[in-house]
């Protein structure tokens, strides 16, 4: 018997791009959902900070509420794009777990369709959310580089969702789980305490989470340019200047990657000894 050709990684992944996108053509009442979902929060979120921005920040209060709109924009990407891969992903899995079990495809090409559906979902939910809020609330920064760090942490997020629905195998499970890694992130952002007001033997772990990166990175934006005492106050306080911005860019994407891998791992080593 002539031995059966492999098929390559280029058309493994071409297969399973044209895959995913045809189940999301297929499943257009969720997209639609998520879009609406993200939109309305948009609206929400832009009429409670309303104009927020359009201030002199002399008053610690005017700088506290613009950062208090900036924390809620991104904590709700977090919270909207995690949690729906928490939910999707552990329903996937024993898919993948069979498919790969018999040599359908290999890890890299199905990874590689996923994260491109994701992008494509994860691009338009923020864009949805932030087109309308931003302008709502009056930001002083520059529109784009704000939605590139969101759809950054978005993407981090979702991450993290498909690191847990790689371990857990009841969507139930992994969405207890879930809480677990993020309700710190949201302690250890500076936005509830200030950095240097936290304890320092625990002041360590606000360099394990993105929400941290991405709320420096915001303040920067916002504030950076901003010379009176209240801003000043602010920077220095959260540690904003404790590092220059494109570390924190370094940080928040490596953070993302480690996420990714690790599920990569956690799933080859599950299909392997199914």
């Amino acid at each position: 018997m002539p031995p059966i050709e492999q098929v390559g990684i280029g058309v493994q992944t071409k297969f399973l791009v044209e895959r995913e996108l045809k189940t999301l053509y297929r499943d257009k009442i969720t997209f639609v959902v998520k879009i609406s979902s993200s939109t309305v929060f948009g609206l929400l979120f832009g009429m409670i900070f309303y104009q927020i921005g359009n201030n002199s920040y002399e008053d610690y209060a005017e700088v506290m509420g613009s950062l208090g709109a900036i924390a809620n924009l991104l904590i709700g990407l977090m919270f909207g794009v995690g949690g729906t891969s928490l939910r999707e992903f552990p329903i996937d899995r024993p898919i993948f777990l069979r498919e790969y079990s018999t040599n359908h495809y290999s890890i890299l090409p199905y990874f590689f369709a996923k994260f491109t559906k994701e992008c494509f979902e994860v691009f338009v939910q923020v864009a949805m959310q932030l087109v309308i809020a931003f302008f709502l609330m009056g930001f002083q920064m520059n529109f784009f580089p704000f939605f590139i760090l969101s759809f950054v942490l978005a993407i981090t997020s979702n991450g993290i969702g498909i690191l847990v629905g790689s371990i857990a195998e009841d969507p139930n499970v992994a969405q207890e789980l879930f809480p677990a890694l993020v309700v710190p992130q949201l302690l250890f952002s500076g936005f509830f305490i200030q950095s240097s007001l936290i304890p320092v033997f625990i002041r360590w772990a606000q360099y394990l989470c993105t929400l941290t990166y991405a709320i420096r990175l915001s303040s920067l934006f916002e504030f950076g340019d901003c010379d009176t005492f209240a801003c000043e106050n602010l920077l220095t306080n959260n540690g904003v200047d404790e590092m220059p911005a494109y570390v924190y860019w370094i940080i928040l994407i490596t953070i993302g990657t480690v996420f990714r891998v690790f599920a990569l791992i956690v799933l080859k080593g599950k299909a392997t000894f199914k």
